[in-house]
């Protein structure tokens, strides 16, 4: 990987001709420049990433739409140790979901999953701890009632609307 500009700099710094008055906020700079040269503008996927299917649905609470901050999560009943994921969904201001993988809205690697939901919706954003509405009634995923089986191919999942209570 070649920096052309670090090296400007760096003969820069090392010329007997230059003098610097504050030599740590050149380095600083220096660190910044190799830092973001390196970074990325596209979205990066894990090279063992396995395929995914695109999920989504609208939960509704006490038969109204659930507002923003319903967390959802996809518990793999069989999980693969050597290559596990985590996929979930935040609810939006109407209750629709997308889940996701590795990207936003990306979807669930194939596979049977128990699904769990957590009511932060009320959470504070600096907060740490912020109680469940639910009251832990649907976090328990070898309690859930709600399943859902991801076909290694097919169209997008719609789980429909999925009601739950406060």
């Amino acid at each position: 990987m070649s920096f052309p500009h670090a090296e400007g700099i760096v003969r820069m710094l090392t010329s007997g001709n230059t003098r610097i008055r504050q030599p740590g906020i050149v380095w600083s700079f220096l660190l910044l420049v190799l830092t973001v040269s390196g970074c990325s503008n596209g979205e990066r996927t894990p090279p063992n990433a396995k395929p995914v299917v695109p999920v989504s649905g609208l939960v509704h609470i006490n038969g109204k739409p659930a507002p923003a901050g319903v967390q959802i999560r996809f518990h793999a009943v069989q999980q693969d140790p050597q290559n596990a994921t985590l996929s979930m969904a935040t609810t939006n201001a109407d209750g629709q979901f997308k889940a996701f993988t590795y990207q936003p809205d990306d979807g669930v690697p194939p596979g049977e999953y128990q699904v769990t939901f957590d009511d932060q919706s009320e959470a504070k954003p600096h907060l740490r701890g912020s109680p469940d509405l639910f009251k832990g009634r649907y976090s328990d995923p070898k309690k859930s009632e709600f399943k859902l089986s991801v076909p290694a191919s097919g169209p997008p999942i719609d789980m429909g609307t999925i009601e739950l209570k406060r």
